[in-house]
């Protein structure tokens, strides 16, 4: 028989589960309630999905959508899903990167006719239809060489760029789907697009490729993303 896991829990506990166990299992039985305000959670203090499996003895602890990463989880999750819009909207779009930011999140673009205030009302209904459909975000993991060849067959010599770019001791790469769109990313994401409840897009600015004036001027999309509507509306409120 397969000896138990011992997962020590945030109230200091321990409780025993089967190798295997994903995380959000072992918070729903620990306390419903903290699966229910959770966007992810750390393994030994490293981020990780709500899907993310045990297969050793660890601290387990939820990351709550009212914290300061929990948020940065869910813009970044939101980046994911405009970069998708984007492309579904317009196609031939390249990607480049998307990250979180201080106040919200943004996604850098190639493509050769410039976004306007009409094209992103376009992008932020496609976003809604894709939250809608709560599709989950699959992270897998493959070969750094597997990943070049992917991301180069679909076009986005902006991934194999930064593929390449990676340390020579990277041989593993993560990559997350949702609703057929791929994007290399190191994670954590939201479980679902559905949980997405309240973003906007604000404006569109120039940025070269990784910072050099030297590269290819892109297009960068920004956005802002909150756990709630009334949020939301604050923050744009003080933008103002």
């Amino acid at each position: 028989m397969t000896e138990a896991l011992h997962i020590q829990l945030p109230d200091g506990t321990t409780a025993e589960h089967p190798p295997g166990t994903p995380v959000r299992d072992v918070l729903s039985a620990w306390r419903p309630e903290a699966l229910a305000g959770a966007v992810a959670a750390r393994i030994d203090g490293r981020a990780v999905d709500l899907a993310a499996v045990l297969d050793a003895d660890a601290r387990v602890e939820p990351i709550g959508l009212d914290s300061r990463e929990g948020l940065s989880v869910l813009r970044h999750s939101a980046s994911h899903v405009m970069a998708q819009a984007v492309q579904d909207v317009f196609p031939g779009a390249k990607v480049s990167i998307g990250p979180s930011i201080e106040d919200g999140f943004y996604y850098d673009f190639d493509y050769e006719t410039p976004f306007t205030p009409e094209d992103l009302e376009k992008i932020e209904a496609r976003m809604r239809e894709i939250i809608a459909a709560d599709e989950p975000f699959v992270r897998e993991e493959m070969t750094r060489a597997a990943a070049s060849e992917k991301f180069a067959a679909m076009g986005e010599t902006y991934k194999v760029e930064l593929l390449r770019d990676l340390p020579a001791d990277v041989e593993t790469v993560s990559l997350y789907t949702q609703g057929g769109y791929v994007d290399l990313c190191r994670g954590p994401h939201l479980p679902s697009t559905g949980r997405i409840a309240a973003f906007k897009l604000l404006h569109v600015a120039g940025a070269y490729w990784r910072g050099d004036e030297r590269n290819r001027m892109l297009q960068r999309i920004y956005g802002t993303a909150f756990a709630d509507a009334d949020a939301l509306a604050e923050h744009l409120k003080l933008v103002e």
